[in-house]
């Protein structure tokens, strides 16, 4: 279990040993729960932290770290950068519904032959559809087509597990920073699908809340050093 506290964390225990030790207590019945390998455990976190909405290059280090003692090979480290890497996608799906409402796009006309083939591509490659991908099929056929590329690359290696993928894609679209719903159901529905359990992905919402105690990791070691102003004055 020590290896798996959050790096830093010593400097908050010896300032505030109650809040870290209640923190650790978190940790601890966050890691207990559902059946997810100490591999899985890693890669949720990994992403969570490496993904553009959170980006803690030191946190996700020790993770990727972590996730090498538990196993994980570069190729399967390689798909999760590569999945936490399509969170952008989502300023686009987030921005349509607003944009629907303001200029509404016709989406009762028939697909062009190209748009349906898209559409079928995307279904199979990704396995679902969505009303904010038919309106951006309709608005901007060429993005679209780059994003079904971009999107469906990761899955395609085959490193990781189908189920893994979805725990992946649920860490960072539960992530505080990001909080994506529309995609965090459909992921929950996925890997439901696949075989996890309602305490795996309890599991791995625990998990992803844990990087909120970055802020006391950071914020202690600003406390405890010295600023660059310190060091003009000693000069």
């Amino acid at each position: 279990m020590a290896d798996e506290r959050p790096a830093g964390v010593d400097g908050v225990l010896r300032q505030s040993p109650a809040f870290a030790h209640a923190h650790l207590r978190m940790t601890a019945s966050a890691l207990a729960g559902g059946a997810l390998s100490r591999k899985t455990r890693e890669f949720v976190l990994l992403a969570a932290n490496l993904n553009a909405t959170h980006l803690n290059t030191d946190a996700a280090r020790e993770h990727m770290r972590r996730a090498r003692a538990a196993g994980a090979s570069d190729d399967e480290l390689r798909e999760v950068i590569q999945c936490a890497s399509l969170v952008g996608i989502h300023a686009v799906i987030v921005g349509l519904e607003p944009l629907q409402h303001l200029v509404p796009t016709d989406l009762s006309r028939d697909l062009t032959p190209g748009e349906s083939e898209l559409k079928r591509s995307f279904e199979e490659r990704r396995r679902y559809w969505s009303a904010q991908w038919e309106q951006l099929l309709r608005l901007d056929s060429d993005y679209f087509s780059a994003v079904l590329d971009f999107s469906a690359a990761p899955a395609e290696t085959g490193a990781l597990s189908a189920l893994d993928r979805e725990y992946v894609y649920i860490a960072f679209d539960c992530s505080p920073t990001h909080m994506f719903e529309p995609g965090l159901e459909l992921h929950m529905r996925t890997a439901l699908e696949l075989g996890a359990s309602s305490a795996d992905l309890l599991s791995v919402l625990k998990l992803v809340s844990s990087i909120g105690f970055e802020a006391a990791i950071a914020g202690y070691e600003l406390l405890a050093g010295p600023g660059p102003e310190d060091n003009l004055a000693n000069e």
